[in-house]
């Protein structure tokens, strides 16, 4: 397969042992800044250890919610959330300014990231939460609430999908509750990902195939398969 290389994220910072021996094979990196997991030590530790490869590196806040790993959603005050997104943003650019690094992006976590896709209300308070860093990248899901507002405030939008995870629809994924949420198979990854990187084609759940524009794609660290269908995916794209 001789193809241009996909821009591949990793959510990262989130514990996972090994996980510093796949950044070398993707493009950008999600950073867990305390709200699901992590702290400044943790931040700095994953920060210093992507440094030398020379990826992007964006914030990747969540829920405040360490207990279910960001993947429930909650119930918030819009002065709750603001103040833990802000909280957890600011955290992250304080410890990437003490290494001089440059960070590019933004993508929330977990629940509040399928939440932010639904709940227009919800989004508005996150993007007001996030208005000082509007000069980033923002990874949402094509044809989200929030990305059509994100593009409507002026935000700059990369469009993401998932390698690892099955869709019901254009903006939402298979839950995670259900057998069928993630893709574990290495060359079913990776038609995936030709799928959707080459062919700009999203094939859903239910055989039917829908039209994408497709700007990054995310592969999780903490899916115990993603060593095997990165290896997959290198092997195709060469990187």
């Amino acid at each position: 397969m001789s193809l241009k290389k996909p821009h591949i994220n990793m959510d990262a910072g989130e514990g996972i042992t090994g996980e510093y021996e796949l950044y070398p094979f993707v493009n950008a990196l999600n950073v867990a800044c305390g709200g699901h997991y992590g702290d400044e030590h943790t931040i700095f530790e994953t920060l210093n250890n992507a440094i030398p490869y020379e990826i992007e590196l964006g914030a990747h806040p969540s829920y405040p919610d360490k207990e279910n790993f960001g993947r429930v959603s909650l119930e918030l005050s819009s002065e709750e959330l603001t103040a833990s997104i802000v909280d957890q943003i600011d955290c992250f650019a304080r410890v990437a300014e003490r290494l001089g690094a440059t960070w590019t992006h933004i993508k929330p976590h977990g629940a509040l990231y399928n939440d932010l896709a639904k709940n227009a209300s919800l989004a508005e308070v996150f993007l007001s939460a996030i208005a000082s860093y509007k000069e980033k990248t923002f990874y949402l899901q094509e044809s989200s609430i929030i990305a059509l507002k994100a593009k409507e405030r002026g935000f700059k939008v990369a469009h993401e999908y998932f390698i690892d995870r099955n869709y019901l629809a254009i903006d939402r994924l298979v839950p995670r509750s259900e057998a069928n949420a993630l893709i574990s198979d290495p060359k079913q990854a990776l038609d995936h990902l030709h799928s959707m990187a080459d062919k700009k084609s999203l094939k859903l759940l239910n055989g039917a195939e829908v039209p994408i524009e497709p700007h990054t794609f995310c592969i999780h660290s903490d899916h115990q398969a993603t060593p095997r269908i990165i290896a997959e995916i290198t092997k195709a794209y060469g990187f």
